[in-house]
């Protein structure tokens, strides 16, 4: 699961924490001291996911400008939205662009737990943008409909051919 900005939701330790439970919130609070100087408190290692409400979020999430902008156009991240790019976007994703130099200061599981899942965001939002715009599909609301040959020529939707 994608993040607004592109981050790896499903593989940061705070969403893990959700599932996973204590056994694995107070290794990363931790990690999180030693490697980027966050005093949390293990409760505080729980997650839902950015498009949570602000009750299920990490609260550094709560302020995400990306994640609001998702949250209130109802978009799944950022690469349903028809802008290419904005401040907004610009903004959060410069947060994480200095993940991957934390390669060189780290050992392999710390690296590999801790800040690979915060590497890759602009690719990974890149790469959902191109699947959306597959030929043949078009973005209505939060599903996607196939646009069937007889639905181009007439105008008229074809809802046999609608994806849930």
């Amino acid at each position: 699961m994608a993040s607004a900005c592109g981050v790896l939701c499903s593989e940061c330790p705070a969403y893990q924490g959700t599932i996973k439970g204590t056994a694995h919130q107070q290794p990363t609070v931790e990690a999180w001291h030693r490697i980027y100087g966050l005093n949390e408190t293990p409760e505080h290692i729980a997650f839902g996911g950015c498009l949570r409400s602000d009750e299920d979020v990490f609260h550094t999430s709560c302020t995400c400008t990306a994640r609001l902008c998702c949250w209130v156009a109802g978009f799944s991240n950022c690469a349903d939205c028809p802008k290419q790019s904005c401040a907004k976007l610009e903004r959060v994703q410069k947060v994480w662009d200095e993940a991957p130099n934390q390669k060189a200061n780290l050992s392999t599981d710390d690296f590999a737990n801790y800040a690979s899942p915060y590497c890759g965001h602009r690719e990974r939002l890149e790469g959902l943008r191109a699947i959306k715009k597959v030929e043949g599909f078009t973005r209505i609301g939060l599903k996607y409909t196939l646009i069937s040959e007889r639905t181009l020529n007439s105008g008229i939707p074809d809802l046999a051919y609608s994806l849930w």
